[in-house]
């Protein structure tokens, strides 16, 4: 039952995750799945937007056009938060909360490498030709937290699909699971 718990786990930094759940991660986000951006506005309000990205297993990266929103958000308050998720079921996700960085403006090879994975080879050329004279900055994300909700099909319809800290003391699925694993730390 340790995984279960693992699998849906806060994790402080990269460095302590798991094995497992490290390769379940680095799998998940490894897909060509859309992430969504949180920034903060000037105003204080949040701003979303959706983005690819490229994960190495410790940092995320992201490409945005010069001229972005959220880039000027990254210049004025680094603090964001990415969630990557899959919509169709069970519904995995992982959020990752952390400081952006601008780390360069030569993105042309990995904008190359990140679109080939969203696009295909031929349609990424495409549009490659009509944008790659428009500035473009590479943005370094680096972890503070790390959320996932990485589970099978097989659990997401059972208890196993809630991390234990969301039962309700006193209802049958609280009782069922602490019957099964044990106490838990909330």
């Amino acid at each position: 039952m340790k995984s279960l718990i693992e699998d849906q786990s806060e994790i402080l930094c990269v460095e302590s995750l798991s094995e497992n759940l490290r390769r379940k991660i680095n799998d998940f986000l490894s897909r060509p799945l859309i992430a969504k951006i949180a920034t903060i506005n000037a105003d204080g309000s949040p701003h979303v937007v959706p983005v690819i990205y490229s994960w190495d297993g410790m940092n995320l990266y992201l490409i945005g056009r010069k001229r972005a929103s959220w880039i000027e958000n990254i210049r004025r308050d680094p603090r964001v938060a990415v969630l990557v998720d899959d919509p169709n079921p069970p519904n995995s996700r992982v959020l990752i909360q952390g400081e952006a960085m601008i780390v360069g403006t030569d993105w042309v090879e990995m904008g190359k490498k990140m679109l080939e994975k969203y696009m295909g080879k031929e349609m990424s050329q495409k549009y490659l030709e009509g944008t790659i004279d428009q500035p473009r900055w590479i943005i370094k994300i680096v972890p503070k937290k790390i959320t996932s909700w990485i589970i099978s099909e097989k659990d997401a319809v059972t208890r196993k699909a809630w991390h234990p800290r969301y039962y309700e003391p006193g209802t049958k699925w609280y009782e069922e699971y602490i019957k099964e694993v044990g106490s838990f730390k909330s």
